[in-house]
């Protein structure tokens, strides 16, 4: 006889089953399935309280953190009262589901603030932000309710702490603290900070000194602050500053500053020789600094063993143009310039020029120049100057010109010296 006539059913075990077992595997499905779904649906608004909270309270109504990014956006697009009331409640119940709730925190601030409460607009602020220091609305609160107040040290306090909380905020709080520079008492406490180096520091001094309209403010903050520290990115950015302050014909400002980087050399500031100390140096600002022209130019060799460098340089058939130049800043007095060559043969009509220019404020005023022919063999050129107290900064510049030769000139600056006398 068959199995399926004689034996036992594959569920006969089932059916015999009590009535209480069968609500036991009801009730744990029932549970299971409810667990699961709770579970999907607060994934879902996990994942999109945020950028969407639209969808997060469809699954969670009451989910703390997407009320309060909801809320936030209403604030954010109109403050009547029936928004403001409503913005409340909202940060009230995301409060009651989540306590450590900067935003909803903040957001109660705004209300108190709207409604001209601002003793519990600080306070509740003040709260936001030790629950956390990353919320940027928060924090951007703060700083305008210090500058209300005069308070220009509490309002940097909060402005360091929003730039190395959210980088996000670099847009908004970066042109703000720029302009605020023309205030000394905002570069005497912002220097500490600026101490500190903090993480924001070097996106913020390559803004600045881009945008800076008086970048002296600037170096006075760095001074203050005792420099920057000795890596790379700083040492780049250094130069950049002393390079707008070049620019811009602040001297003494670029002199200040110079002083305070380390490697600097005061010597540097009147010599024009042809040295380690002046060539190839870590602040191309304060050396001779070559310059790019296409037909006209030149290059520089190795120190010797006593550190002395020379210049090779051409200027192209019917070429003239800029070869280098060096900022000076030589005492008032009288001086003696001297430049000693070689070059391997003459071109009659090419020439070597050296000229020196007062820099001011105001722009440039020539002080002297002087020619000579390129002569074959060694040759060298003088020129006796006075430097007068209205003349602080001064440029000394070389040119050359090729003249009609078809090859052009060539030559070689073997020396340079700027000397009392």
């Amino acid at each position: 006889m068959s199995r399926e006539l004689n034996g036992p059913t594959r569920f006969s075990a089932l059916r015999e089953k009590s009535p209480f077992f069968w609500i036991k595997i009801t009730l744990i499905l029932f549970v299971t399935g409810y667990l699961a779904r709770l579970s999907f649906t607060h994934a879902v608004a996990s994942i999109t309280w945020d950028r969407n909270p639209d969808v997060a309270l469809r699954y969670v109504p009451d989910h703390p953190s997407a009320l309060s990014r909801k809320a936030d956006e209403m604030f954010a697009e109109r403050q009547d009262p029936a928004t403001v009331a409503k913005v409340e409640a909202m940060a009230k119940q995301s409060l009651r589901g989540g306590a450590l709730n900067p935003v909803a925190i903040r957001l109660l601030g705004y209300v108190a603030d709207v409604r001209g409460d601002t003793k519990k607009a600080r306070e509740l602020m003040l709260l936001s932000h030790k629950v956390s220091r990353r919320d940027i609305g928060t924090q951007l609160w703060l700083i305008e309710d210090a500058v209300a107040r005069g308070d220009k040290k509490r309002a940097l306090y909060h402005y360091d702490i929003a730039m190395r909380t959210t980088p996000s905020s670099f847009p908004i709080l970066f042109p703000t603290l720029t302009g605020a520079l023309n205030d000394p008492e905002v570069r005497v406490a912002l220097a500490p900070i600026v101490r500190q180096a903090p993480n924001w520091l070097p996106s913020y001094l390559s803004e600045a000194i881009n945008t800076v309209g008086n970048p002296a403010n600037l170096a006075d903050v760095l001074v203050k602050a005792g420099g920057l520290p000795e890596e790379e990115v700083y040492q780049n950015l250094s130069n950049a500053l002393l390079g707008k302050l070049a620019a811009k014909n602040m001297f003494p400002a670029f002199r200040q500053y110079y002083l305070t980087l380390k490697g600097s050399k005061s010597a540097a500031f009147q010599s024009g020789a042809l040295t380690k100390d002046t060539v190839n140096v870590r602040y191309p600002a304060m050396g001779w600094q070559v310059v790019e022209n296409v037909g006209v130019g030149g290059s520089f060799s190795q120190p010797d063993r006593k550190g002395r460098v020379s210049l090779a340089a051409f200027a192209g058939s019917g070429e003239r143009g800029e070869v280098m130049r060096k900022l000076l800043f030589l005492e008032p007095g009288n001086y003696r310039f001297q430049a000693d060559y070689l070059a391997l043969e003459a071109v009659s009509d090419a020439e070597i020029r050296w000229e020196l220019q007062c820099v001011t404020s105001a722009g440039t005023v020539g002080q002297w120049i002087v020619d000579t022919d390129i002569r074959g063999g060694n040759f060298a050129q003088m020129q006796d100057f006075n430097i007068g107290n209205d003349c602080r900064a001064q440029l000394l510049i070389l040119q050359a010109a090729g003249g009609s030769n078809q090859l052009g000139a060539e030559f070689s600056l073997r020396s340079v010296d700027v000397t009392p006398r």
